[in-house]
């Protein structure tokens, strides 16, 4: 077998002087890859080959681990080629009687595929929080439906047995709605349903917990406001849905049931079930009383 050739090694070999920086040697790979001359190595140094980075890693790292312990594995670097370019590479280095010796391997490939795993695991949390988000959606309406809001209000009670913020439970519905898809048909019940969602969503706050509850119900869960701060919701509520007469077949109206949670029940365990419970007792009540109308538990 002859003597084989150092630029038959598939890797990037060096030496550099370990007082100057000069390059002293480069195999035919190092020539192809940065793109320098052999006849003209004397030329350049190693900062003249490696990123800025790098070079600050190189002075505050690599050399006093190659004087302490004569070399030094596995080093991740930048190589910039005579052209600009930039390329990862990782570096075995080893000192040798004031030369510093380098077997450098390119890590294009690896840092291509790292991207790519990158990529595609950034597609697959994206399509997973779709189907999260599907799951939590009503598809008519848009809103929470009834299994994320229950998921929210449990959620919501861990905080609020932790710390009591005042709470309001409202619960609406859509008055006559089987009457409006008697006489106007199932189509136009979905837009008056589509409609009294997209009002819902108007008048409350992103910490709000707005979903359709079932049929023609909606949940609101007013977020630290007291039964002050529901007065005027509800207001508003029941003007938004008057205002929606102007522009819809059938008169639109709904009653409104409110409880609001008092700082006792923070630490009960069917906080949310007394509160439901209220809430709706309150809308049986609006509902007896001629509906399109706003009843507080409290005022039962």
């Amino acid at each position: 077998m002859t003597q084989p050739s150092l630029d038959s090694f598939p890797c990037l070999l060096m030496v550099t002087d370990f007082e100057t920086n000069k390059l002293e040697y480069i195999n035919r790979s190092a020539s192809a890859c940065l793109g320098i001359n052999t006849d003209d190595i004397q030329q350049h140094s190693l900062f003249d080959i490696i990123s800025k980075a790098s070079s600050i890693f190189f002075e505050s790292y690599v050399r006093p681990t190659i004087v302490s312990t004569g070399e030094c594995q596995e080093v991740q670097l930048s190589l910039v080629a005579s052209s600009g370019e930039k390329l990862p590479a990782v570096a075995n280095i080893e000192l040798a009687q004031a030369k510093i010796y380098w077997s450098v391997y390119t890590a294009v490939a690896r840092d291509r595929l790292y991207q790519e795993l990158i990529e595609v695991r950034e597609q697959l949390e994206e399509e997973t929080e779709k189907l999260v988000r599907l799951t939590r959606i009503d598809p008519l309406t848009q809103l929470l439906n009834r299994r994320a809001a229950l998921d929210d209000l449990n959620s919501l009670q861990k905080r609020l047995q932790r710390q009591f913020i005042p709470v309001s439970f409202v619960i609406i519905d859509i008055d006559l709605f089987k009457k409006l898809n008697d006489t106007y048909g199932h189509s136009h019940g979905d837009e008056v349903l589509v409609k009294v969602a997209a009002i819902l969503q108007n008048v409350s706050r992103a910490s709000d917990i707005v979903a359709r509850w079932g049929g023609e119900e909606f949940l609101v869960v007013l977020y630290g406001s007291c039964v002050e701060d529901t007065h005027c919701f509800c207001e508003r509520l029941h003007a938004a849905i008057s205002s929606l007469n102007d522009s819809i077949d059938g008169e639109v109206s709904v009653s409104v049931g409110v409880s609001a949670l008092s700082a006792e029940y923070s630490v009960c365990s069917e906080m949310i079930d007394n509160c439901m419970k209220e809430a709706d007792a309150a809308l049986y009540q609006a509902k007896s009383k001629g509906r399109s109308r706003t009843e507080y538990f409290e005022s039962v």
